[in-house]
């Protein structure tokens, strides 16, 4: 063959008429392509001129094959077309308005082959005319194409550029969301391609992209579910680590749409669903931090040393757990032995501090008083719960004024006898033990109840408690004197009034 550009269109033009014919269409397909192969960078711009000449008044086999050929140039000669990439896109854009669907398919297939072997031009060449084409046109042949070519160009790129397509995304997206766009299918089609490319990584795309391809599946148009289906599948595939939020409600309505009344669509969609079960749950993909392991001593229960809390060996726990040990009592009787009463003392303090809360009761002798003082440290507010006096040596018969309130609590079982202070509103009831002569020492009893709360360590810190709090009681006890002294209701009281229950009931009456 000639290399004049001359000849070669002559000879170009030549086979253009016999496509018209249909019983010398193969051997002038064949002839084309024979003449494509042997062309230089000479004649290339003539041949591309001829195949820009034709248009809709041409016969569909001959429009077709023209496109084909664009095609098979680039198959050919590859980056010698780089120059005259921007007339050959251009052509295959005005080429989609066509009505035949055979022409249209043959610009996809030749989108394809030029991006996928013009190298040297970057996918920007094919982005931006096929990109406006979409948004721009009004025919929907033109929509339909325009999407479709843009997908086989990204598809075919060696380099899609993730970063450019992420921001077509968005306008994709609006076009979905259109009742006027007639070209959903292929705009799903087109979406599927950005996905895979990388497009849409990460969750911030995936979260407005994901809803709107759900919305699709329930789309009238059985193409659209179908290219929906299809789309959602390629998501699954691609960006599967990023949609386990979306899962559990994304298959909720896959569920309900995999009775598709097409048969092509149910077959995608059963394919979409289990794509979309292989994406790990949200469950798998946090895993609940590790429990920290209580210590040794939180965890003794082998018998010597049951479960207690962190305060379990604070004063307020001790007198907790004699509160347990105590048999439940029976009502005070006015006509039996003894009784005692309760006083408060409150002194107010800064309300900024919370401490734990304590009560140590203890047993004192000063000067033949059997004494027992409940105290309360809450925030910095110390409380005096409770004062029991009673006199050893007292006759039954002087405690019989009607005024007073007497209780006996009798425990059979042993020689035990308990005491409480009286119910009169405002005080506390308080446990008190009077030991026999033949009971256990008070340390033998200190141990008996600490045994089970905490090591021996812990016993040191409860003594230095219970040593302050003694301290604390000598000064309450010369201030009850004090008060009994001065109380002019006491005057011509008995002198034995400082030590029985009346007077404690008096001084709570004043304080």
């Amino acid at each position: 063959m000639s290399s004049s550009p001359q000849s070669v269109k002559q000879r170009v033009f030549a086979c253009l008429t016999k496509l018209s014919d249909r019983d010398t269409q193969s051997l002038a397909a064949a002839e084309l392509e024979s003449i494509a192969r042997c062309l230089d960078a000479v004649t290339v711009p003539a041949f591309l001129s001829c195949m820009y000449s034709t248009d809709a008044s041409d016969k569909p086999p001959v429009r077709k094959q023209c496109v084909q050929l664009l095609g098979f140039l680039a198959e050919t000669h590859g980056n010698m077309l780089a120059p005259y990439l921007s007339k050959i896109i251009g052509s295959v854009v005005r080429r989609l308005r066509d009505a035949d669907s055979s022409v249209r398919s043959a610009c996809v297939s030749s989108v394809a082959a030029l991006s996928r072997h013009v190298s040297r031009q970057p996918l920007q060449s094919f982005v931006k005319p096929l990109a406006e084409a979409l948004f721009t046109e009004q025919d929907q042949n033109a929509q339909v194409g325009a999407a479709l070519c843009l997908a086989a160009a990204i598809d075919g790129a060696p380099d899609p550029g993730p970063a450019r397509l992420a921001k077509l995304l968005p306008r994709f997206e609006k076009l979905l969301k259109r009742d006027g766009f007639k070209a959903k299918p292929g705009l799903l089609t087109l979406v599927g391609s950005v996905v895979a490319s990388g497009g849409a990584s990460g969750h911030a795309p995936l979260k407005s992209l994901v809803p709107c391809l759900v919305e699709a599946l329930s789309s009238d148009d059985w193409a659209t579910r179908k290219a929906a289906a299809e789309t959602l599948v390629v998501v699954a595939n691609v960006e599967r680590n990023f949609l386990s939020e979306f899962k559990a409600e994304c298959v909720k309505v896959f569920e309900n749409r995999r009775f598709d009344k097409v048969k092509l669509v149910r077959d995608v969609m059963n394919q979409m669903l289990e794509a979309w079960k292989q994406i790990p749950d949200v469950s798998d993909e946090v895993t609940p931090p590790p429990k920290s392991q209580p210590s040794s001593k939180e965890n003794s229960s082998d018998g010597r040393y049951p479960a207690v809390s962190q305060n379990s060996c604070s004063p307020g726990s001790v007198m907790a757990n004699l509160r347990k040990k105590n048999t439940p009592f029976s009502r005070f009787s006015p006509a039996d032995s003894f009784s005692a009463s309760s006083a408060k003392t409150r002194s107010a303090s800064s309300g900024n501090n919370k401490r734990t809360s304590s009560i140590v009761s203890r047993k004192l002798n000063h000067k033949n008083w059997d004494t027992q003082v409940a105290v309360a440290d809450q925030g910095g507010l110390q409380e005096m719960d409770g004062i029991v006096l009673e006199s050893n040596k007292m006759d039954k018969s002087r405690f019989s004024k009607p005024e007073m309130k007497r209780a006996l609590l009798y425990r059979g079982s042993d020689d035990r006898i308990h005491k409480y202070g009286g119910s009169k509103a405002g005080s506390r009831v308080v446990p008190y033990h009077e030991e026999s002569q033949d009971s256990v020492p008070v340390s033998d009893v200190s141990k008996d109840l600490h045994r089970n709360d905490k090591e021996s360590e812990d016993l040191s810190l409860i003594r230095d408690q219970l040593h302050q709090i003694e301290k604390q009681q000598s000064s309450l006890l010369d201030l009850l004197q004090h008060l009994c002294h001065n109380d002019k209701h006491l005057q011509h009281a008995p002198p034995y009034c400082h030590r029985n229950l009346w007077g404690a009931h008096k001084m709570e009456c004043v304080l």
